[in-house]
């Protein structure tokens, strides 16, 4: 079951105010209306909250209503991910937590970390991602896309040998998804950084 923070706990539009506290047009009513009905559902099945105790919506889904047109178009992007991806569940997750953990992105984590969990990615695979230590619990394709995609956010390049180690393993198609993947997060770790975003604390592992 999912624990939702308190809605008086922190700041939870960080930067931003939260769209609760607005009067939204009709179109970042119409945002945040699909927002309760999609993202919302997905986190609450996932583990993770997107919303206070009262209801508002926290991490990047506030932003999303406050320009809905950019929001509308980024959910659009990740359930095309979702349904059409090549890469397997868990190693999905290997790719986003990458990229939070390279960012320190404090709600990308705390909601991967669920989704991660929910899909079957083991725990200490989990935990390494966090500390830092991946590359010595990882195996297979995990490892091998933990790899790719920690090389192209540190060092905004990927060596032959890397490369030639996930097509191998992934095939053109996972890598180029892999890519994508990659960006996306980069985008939500971008947004929770810039605007301050602050997240719930992190379960421990049922």
């Amino acid at each position: 079951m999912t624990t939702h923070p308190s809605a008086g706990a922190r700041d939870w539009g960080g930067r931003l105010p939260r769209n609760e506290t607005l009067v939204l047009d009709d179109e970042q009513r119409a945002a945040a209306e699909r927002l309760h009905s999609g993202s919302v559902r997905w986190a609450e099945e996932s583990g993770f909250a997107a919303t206070d105790d009262d209801g508002g919506l926290i991490g990047p889904f506030n932003a999303f209503v406050l320009r809905p047109g950019p929001g509308k178009a980024f959910n659009r992007w990740v359930g095309t991910d979702q349904r059409d991806s090549s890469l397997s569940a868990t190693v999905r997750e290997v790719v986003i937590l990458t990229v939070g953990a390279a960012w320190g992105a404090a709600y990308e984590l705390y909601a991967h970390t669920a989704v991660a969990r929910s899909v079957g990615l083991a725990e200490d695979a989990v935990r390494a991602l966090h500390d830092g230590t991946a590359a010595d619990v990882l195996t297979g394709d995990e490892l091998v896309v933990h790899r790719f995609v920690d090389e192209l956010v540190r060092t905004h390049r990927v060596s032959d040998d890397t490369y030639a180690a996930a097509e191998a393993a992934l095939g053109r198609d996972g890598v180029l998804d892999a890519v994508h993947l990659t960006g996306m997060y980069l985008s939500v770790s971008a947004l929770l950084n810039a605007f301050e975003i602050p997240a719930p604390e992190i379960p421990p592992a049922p």
